[in-house]
């Protein structure tokens, strides 16, 4: 298996953490965050909110690191805390009825079957729901496999790989503005 400098230190700053090592642990945050926010960002659309989420994830992951059984899976295992911080802050918009999302506003400022008004691929994954939007940051934006999403989020990969499917025919259609 070929596994890049990065990923080693990373296994090593994890075994370290669980070690009990706070210097470990604020060097592993220090390289994760900047990755764990882009995915937040790209799944709440809100910088003020992903920076919330994140900050959460990283209280759950220092709770939970001594339960990850394998080091090697720290990507996946902290991918998938911040996912589910998000889906929370989700949840906790709708619930107080404060959803207004930036791209049903556009949507009805202009027709989308108008050709002056064509979605950018950054519009087109903004309409989409929040749970596709967190898969497309998962394999897009954090290069994910099919089979560590499907781990990330506990369902199965044929669950992961239709999903895609959907959403790649979903972002086709906005594209083409039908």
């Amino acid at each position: 298996m070929d596994r890049s400098a990065e990923t080693v230190l990373d296994e090593y700053l994890v075994v370290v953490a669980r070690a009990g090592s706070a210097d470990a642990f604020r060097r592993l945050a220090e390289r994760w965050t900047p990755r764990l926010l882009r995915h937040a960002r790209r799944v709440l659309l809100d910088a003020d909110a992903s920076a919330d989420a994140v900050q959460d994830a990283w209280v759950a992951i220092a709770k939970g690191l001594k339960r990850l059984d394998d080091p090697a899976r720290f990507a996946g295992w902290a991918l998938a805390i911040t996912s589910r911080r998000c889906v929370d802050e989700i949840r906790r918009r709708q619930r107080l009825r404060a959803v207004v999302s930036e791209a049903e506003a556009s949507e009805a400022a202009a027709p989308a079957d108008d050709p002056d008004t064509r979605l950018d691929i950054g519009a087109a994954v903004a309409r989409l729901p929040p749970d596709q939007r967190l898969l497309v940051s998962l394999f897009y934006g954090e290069g994910l496999s099919v089979e560590e999403i499907a781990a990330a989020l506990a369902i199965p990969v044929g669950t992961v790989k239709s999903r895609l499917h959907v959403i790649r025919q979903t972002l086709k259609t906005y594209l083409q503005g039908a």
